[in-house]
């Protein structure tokens, strides 16, 4: 991870602040153990983990530096949503949308930061805003097509 994005000094310092990085040796003709039990089948491959070693976001391949951040901070944003932290969920996915409105990312925050709302308020109106929100930002988004059941919620 020496080159392209991942020789960015901000990249480098954002994973060693926030996750645990490990790298690991790849050998396509004799898999490694963890090859074979995380299905690695190109690199990079990137696994957000918990505590448990529980997968909460994946992805594989070189990424610009905005959406490589911004997919770091939407997996750890699910990793709090997937554990029932909703106030830290909605705080890190507000982060991914506020400094990654651009990024492939930002729908999915978008997203999720609408239903960790719900889920800690119980309030309808957070799966409206998610619509809204995706409407009016990223009406193309898979993300956008997703949140078509609460076009019919009062705002």
């Amino acid at each position: 991870m020496n080159t392209g994005p991942y020789s960015d000094e901000k990249t480098q310092q954002y994973i060693e602040k926030e996750f645990i990085p490990l790298k690991s040796q790849v050998n396509w003709k004799n898999r490694t153990e963890l090859m074979k039990t995380f299905s690695i089948k190109w690199t990079p491959t990137f696994l957000v983990q918990d505590s448990e070693a529980a997968v909460h976001e994946r992805f594989v391949g070189f990424v610009p530096v905005d959406d490589l951040l911004a997919r770091l901070g939407l997996g750890k944003g699910k990793v709090f949503f997937n554990q029932d932290h909703y106030a830290q969920a909605i705080e890190q996915f507000r982060s991914v949308v506020e400094q990654h409105p651009a990024s492939g990312s930002a729908p999915e925050a978008v997203f999720l930061l609408g239903v960790s709302e719900y889920w800690k308020t119980h309030e309808l109106a957070a799966l409206r805003r998610i619509y809204d929100t995706l409407i009016a930002q990223y009406p193309q988004s898979e993300w956008a097509r997703r949140a078509m059941p609460y076009s019919g919620i009062s705002p």
